[in-house]
């Protein structure tokens, strides 16, 4: 089973040095690739026919042979593209070692273009003697479609199609949604894009660290591998990373995720950056000890940094809300400045531009595909919520 990290996320991309750590982890953890598509890379995307860099090559080529993972550099090529073009770009990679080729087709305006894009990944299924992947402009949900048709049939068997799940992002992907995508495809089984923890555009405020959760262990049997779609931090990705590489290979995925978040101190922030939803989310009433926790734990990655202020200020907040609540000064005076001076400090700390402890609204793109390959709106995509400081501390102010 294919099991590893595309890293196929908008924004700042991974440096070489970043993709290498990833690579040692993911062959620690029992993964088999890793994938270059970095969209906001611009010899990936926007100057996609601009040649690699000698830098690139070298820095390609010292992944491939790196550890036991294999690599596929991914391209997304202009909508007047050729093969013969996308074959002299991706050669120099493939002489460099590169295992595979990923040519991405998703997030382009048109959906006619299933011929085109199938007759470009034929051809360089033939020219070159590695692997090649596909990720199609319609590339959720399980609803054939006039573009999934005219690309699937007579596609090379060997080229893989990817898919991200029922919508953009998943909070579940199950088996039938898969059964229904391979049936869509014209019986190939799904490589799934799986786009967590990615918290990229739209999901920019949220940080997301748990365990990979979510996905019915049917799935395994039904797909061809999984690539996990991380963040632009790549230190803070790798609690997730760990916990889907044990799911893909059958192994206890939370025991995984815990062993993982408890060696290096992340399990604090983890909880504090979590959504109700979330199977490690601390709960509508935690501890005082949990606050305490919270606001004097250490941030190991500078990277997370605004997260990791945001959660310390609303613990010290609820502590000191807390406190208020069971000591409250006794002079009357004394008492309104306290409570004046507690919703100060709640205003200044709800202008944070980063969500903790629950806080919405999040903004999500829990978007579909319908029959003829356009994105469809969830309700799901929209959720408000108010915080567990908000709680805490509205509470107490109430209760004055």
């Amino acid at each position: 089973m294919i099991a590893g990290v595309i890293e196929g996320f908008y924004g700042p991309p991974w440096s070489f040095a970043e993709r290498a750590a990833c690579l040692d982890r993911i062959a620690e953890w029992g993964g088999n690739w890793y994938v270059w598509a970095p969209k906001s890379e611009p010899r990936h995307r926007e100057l996609w026919n601009e040649p690699f860099t000698a830098d690139e090559i070298d820095g390609f080529a010292t992944l491939a042979t790196r550890t036991s993972v294999r690599i596929s550099i991914g391209l997304t090529p202009g909508s007047e593209a050729t093969s013969t073009e996308v074959a002299a770009k991706l050669k120099p990679i493939v002489d460099a070692g590169a295992h595979g080729i990923t040519l991405c087709f998703d997030d382009l305006p048109a959906l006619g273009a299933g011929r085109r894009q199938r007759e470009i990944a034929n051809d360089i299924a033939s020219r070159f003697a590695t692997e090649v992947w596909l990720v199609p402009t319609h590339y959720t949900g399980s609803e054939r479609s006039p573009y999934l048709d005219e690309l699937c049939a007579g596609l090379d068997p060997r080229i893989l199609v990817m898919w991200t799940g029922a919508h953009v992002v998943n909070d579940r992907i199950t088996a039938q949604d898969a059964r229904g995508r391979t049936d869509a495809t014209g019986g190939r089984r799904p490589l799934v894009w799986d786009n967590t923890p990615v918290n990229d555009a739209l999901m920019s405020e949220a940080l997301h660290l748990g365990p990979y959760t979510g996905r019915e262990a049917e799935l395994r049997d039904i797909i061809a591998g999984v690539l996990i779609n991380p963040m632009e931090f790549a230190g803070a990705s790798m609690p997730t990373v760990c916990s889907a590489l044990a799911w893909c290979a059958g192994r206890d995925h939370r025991a995984a995720w815990n062993e993982y978040v408890d060696a290096p101190g992340w399990r604090r922030l983890a909880e504090a950056t979590a959504f109700p939803d979330d199977e490690h989310w601390p709960g509508a009433r935690p501890t005082r000890e949990w606050w305490a926790e919270v606001a004097t734990m250490e941030s190991h990655d500078p990277a997370v940094g605004p997260w990791a202020n945001a959660a310390r200020e609303g613990a010290a907040l609820v502590l000191r809300a807390l406190d208020l609540a069971e000591s409250p000064p006794s002079d009357p005076q004394h008492r309104a400045m306290a409570i004046i001076g507690l919703a100060i400090a709640w205003r200044s700390w709800r202008r944070s531009s980063v969500l903790v402890f629950g806080a919405g609204p999040r903004l999500r793109p829990v978007l579909g595909n319908d029959s003829t390959g356009r994105f469809t709106w969830d309700r799901a995509s929209f959720q408000d919520s108010s915080s567990l400081v908000d709680d805490v501390v509205g509470r107490v102010i109430d209760s004055f």
